[in-house]
């Protein structure tokens, strides 16, 4: 049997549509470049695993202080500060590493209690322990030197005129508790010049020293 030209060219086009028809309904075959997501490949690698583990592990470690412990792994900036001009505690650089020299309050063991290393939740901050007047004056700064040096400074004076030596404030039980870290901040920018008067107008609220003009007895 002869077919003609055009016969035959028709047969051959239906075949390669039919052919074409099944690729297309025949199940795709994944690609290694596909997208879907693999149980196994979302998996961390063993590295990283082991990293958020360590991680996990560091945030509730428990934290026991003692006098030679390294302050800088909480207080890190309280540390970068004696590298930083701008903080009265560059002055005091080459005892970056004594920390206990001046932070000798009895108090740390105590305040470190429930410290945990790691431990984001809070600031890690100084406020509940003290840094003693004796601290500053044993040793270090010369307290006649200081009450002669506070004489001329005008930093402490009321809206009345009334100028008292920030180094030499009157005797008063409510003055016993002022230190010279009340006004000094050693890991902080603030100058003592912005920082004395607001110590003073904690309980001069007038902004008047002298007493017995405030609250009647």
């Amino acid at each position: 049997m002869k077919f003609r030209k055009p016969a035959i060219a028709a047969w051959s086009l239906m075949l390669v549509f039919g052919l074409c028809a099944l690729d297309a309904c025949s199940p795709a075959t994944p690609s290694t470049s596909s997208t879907a997501t693999d149980p196994a490949s979302s998996q961390p690698a063993d590295g990283v695993e082991a990293s958020t583990t360590e991680a996990d592990a560091t945030e509730t470690m428990a934290f026991t202080w003692s006098p030679e412990s390294d302050c800088a792994m909480c207080h890190q900036a309280d540390t970068d500060s004696f590298d930083d001009a701008s903080c009265p505690a560059s002055q005091h650089a080459d005892m970056k590493d004594q920390c206990m020299s001046c932070h000798d309050d009895p108090n740390m063991e105590r305040a470190h209690s429930k410290v945990e290393i790691g431990d984001t939740k809070k600031k890690a901050t100084l406020k509940r322990t003290a840094v003693t007047r004796e601290s500053c004056t044993t040793g270090c700064h010369d307290q006649a030197e200081l009450t002669e040096k506070g004489a001329a400074a005008a930093v402490l004076t009321d809206k009345n005129g009334l100028t008292v030596n920030p180094h030499e404030l009157p005797a008063h039980e409510e003055h016993e508790g002022i230190t010279c870290a009340s006004c000094h901040k050693l890991h902080t920018s603030d100058s003592p010049e912005e920082a004395a008067p607001a110590v003073c107008l904690n309980c001069h609220h007038a902004n008047v020293y002298e007493c017995n003009t405030c609250h009647a007895h």
